[in-house]
Parts: structure tokens; C-alpha cells; sequence
């Protein structure tokens, strides 16, 4: 029987690391109606919210800012949402898989460079993607946020 070759042998891995640093402030007033006058003004005729309906709030805000755990999750989701909408934001200003993947593959062998080259032209090119996405395992696990503390306070 003959042995494989040695390239069906390999089991290459390789592991990068992508620091990720975040110091997030998250500010925290009262709700007045100087505060929230740009999103609530209360309507005068009684049709609409009345400012009752802003001073409960604000008592929940008080009664969350002394519950600690129930605090420190909240600050936890905001922060997340936060990120997710920076993300989504900043993305616009990478460039897109085609014009990544074309730096890449045109300098590869002829034949496969003509392979995306065909697919990006045809609108399949993330179709020929789909084996290289799953070839890179993002351990997020290791990055899950353990505790949510104050590390700095302004002096308001």
C-alpha cells in the first residue's frame, strides 16, 4: 500500500491572536426634562404622555442604579448594543470581500486565480468562500465579558 503524500498528511493550524480593548463610558443622568426634552416633551392638553409617565422612569432608573447585579447586566447589554451598531457602522469603511479576496487569489496559479476571478464576475464568489470562512474559529468564549466594573469616575 503506498503511503499518502506528505501534503494529505498535514494538519496545519495556526493561531493569531486579535486584541480587543475596550473602555467604555457610560454616562448616567436623571431623567428631568431638561435631560429628555429633545426625545419628550409632555403634551399640555392631557391627550397625550403626561410627565407621570417620565417620573416613573426616572423612580425605575433610581431603583436600578442601586441593584447592583441588575445594574451591572444592564450596563453589560448597553455596552454589547453599542458595539454592535459601532461595528455596523464602521464596516462601511472596509473594503468588501470581492476587493480583499481579488488582492489574494490573482496572484495565485493561473487556473485558480481565473476560478474567483469567474466567480466574483458571476456574483458567487462568498458561495466559493464558504470552506475558508469555516476555516477560521473565533474563540469568543475566551472573551466573554466576566464582570462589568467601574475603573474610572469623573468627579461630576
Amino acid at each position: 500500500m503506498a503511503a499518502n503524500p506528505p501534503h494529505k498528511n498535514r494538519h496545519n493550524a495556526m493561531e493569531r491572536t486579535c486584541r480587543v480593548v475596550l473602555d467604555v463610558t457610560i454616562r448616567i443622568h436623571e431623567i428631568t426634562p431638561e435631560n429628555v426634552a429633545e426625545y419628550f416633551t409632555p403634551n399640555e392638553t392631557g391627550e397625550g404622555l403626561s410627565w407621570e409617565w417620565a417620573e416613573r422612569q426616572n423612580r425605575l432608573l433610581s431603583a436600578l442604579l442601586v441593584d447592583e447585579e441588575n445594574l451591572q447586566e444592564f450596563l453589560r447589554r448597553i455596552t454589547r448594543d453599542e458595539l454592535h451598531m459601532l461595528i455596523k457602522s464602521v464596516h462601511d469603511q472596509y473594503r468588501s470581500d470581492d476587493e480583499l479576496f481579488e488582492g489574494v487569489y490573482s496572484r495565485m496559479d493561473g487556473e485558480d486565480a481565473a476560478y474567483f476571478q469567474a466567480a466574483k464576475e458571476e456574483g458567487l464568489l462568498d458561495e466559493n468562500l464558504e470552506l475558508l470562512d469555516k476555516a477560521f474559529t473565533v474563540g469568543w468564549r475566551l472573551a466573554e465579558i466576566k464582570e462589568v466594573q467601574v475603573i474610572k469616575q469623573a468627579d461630576d
